[in-house]
């Protein structure tokens, strides 16, 4: 998905050409690159074809676009980066080099992740050429995007504050996670139903796409991921699969011959490197297309926002049921009432 570049991100010395230069400067090679190339790099990064493709798209960018989220973006500038390093011939560089330098860039600086980009950009033409301030008292909800990839802990659960949000928003239902999860299982392509697993367990795409054979272990039947340093975890070692899906995930390394140091999923182009961001969400629109869902604006993201709706809901219905049962109430709808209840105030 395209991130909204407006005309005012393109102003000089504004957001677009700021972060350009954030890029160039911290280029983690001894090779430095031009302002022009960081701005190409960082075009394709944002979802464009290069900077002139940004530059015509701007005029006409509106200000309802949809906006991914800064993880979604960090990612697809990661893989960009990626690109240009491998279309150059450059080697040694390693993947936490990107990653460090990806963060360094000031992106959350583009106007399409500011909460009051809607009643910026309607008066953009107007006053900035007349040297004015750009000013807006509208507000929207465009800040909250992201927010419950950036509020889970290091033990993966999500705040109470944060719960409502992730119910509030519609990626995929249970049904539609379940109708993939068959599609891909009956299509019985070993990496693909690897790869399924492992999204619905809620994994962030940075940490799948930078497991190795040396983070899977197998403890009590069951496998578990040493899941790659991506936020500050005192403890990393989450169990994510399922007791049928250790075989998968035996059957898998075994018949692709992997071994400690390689990739558990790797890119189809050169498997010393893992797969990109693009090749993970186009095998997802696949999945999709196969399952009859509408790929549009679904993302691994958006899979990851839906798999912890899901728990979120499972958790909520079983406590219900629970607290029903130790006090008597079969039906759920008598324990709210009490629940309800509690909290009015008595009459006069």
């Amino acid at each position: 998905m395209r991130v909204p570049v407006f005309p005012f991100d393109l102003t000089p010395k504004r957001r677009f050409k700021r972060i350009a230069n954030v890029l160039r400067r911290h280029w983690p090679i001894a090779n430095d690159i031009s302002l022009m190339t960081a701005q190409e790099i960082l075009a394709r990064g944002l979802g464009y074809r290069d900077f002139h493709d940004v530059s015509q798209s701007s005029k006409n960018c509106s200000p309802d676009a949809p906006v991914p989220t800064l993880p979604e973006v960090r990612d697809n500038v990661s893989t960009s980066i990626f690109q240009f390093l491998k279309s150059s011939n450059v080697v040694g560089i390693d993947d936490s080099d990107i990653e460090r330098l990806v963060m360094l860039l000031p992106l959350h600086k583009l106007l399409a992740f500011h909460s009051f980009r809607q009643g910026q950009t309607a008066d953009i033409g107007k006053t900035h050429s007349h040297g004015s301030k750009v000013r807006s008292s509208q507000k929207s909800t465009e800040a909250a995007r992201g927010v419950i990839h950036e509020a889970s802990d290091s033990s993966g659960t999500v705040p109470s504050d944060s719960a409502s949000l992730v119910l509030s928003k519609k990626f995929l239902s249970e049904h539609e996670l379940d109708a993939i999860a068959e599609v891909v299982h009956r299509k019985a392509i070993l990496r693909d139903r690897v790869l399924c697993s492992v999204l619905l367990s809620g994994i962030r795409q940075t940490e799948l796409l930078q497991l190795r054979i040396e983070n899977v272990s197998y403890t009590n039947h069951k496998v578990m991921l040493d899941l790659p340093a991506t936020k500050a975890d005192a403890n990393r070692q989450r169990s994510v699969l399922t007791p049928v899906d250790a075989g998968l995930v035996h059957s898998y390394i075994e018949k692709n011959a992997l071994s400690h140091g390689d990739y558990l999923f790797p890119s189809s182009k050169n498997a010393t490197y893992p797969m990109t961001t693009f090749e993970l969400n186009k095998i997802l629109r696949s999945w999709l297309l196969e399952a009859q869902i509408d790929p549009t604006g679904v993302s691994v993201h958006a899979m990851r926002l839906s798999v912890i709706a899901r728990f979120i809901r499972a958790i909520t219905e079983s406590t219900q049921v629970t607290v029903a049962n130790l006090v008597g109430h079969i039906p759920p709808e008598m324990s709210r009432y009490y629940h309800s209840s509690r909290n009015k105030k008595p009459r006069a």
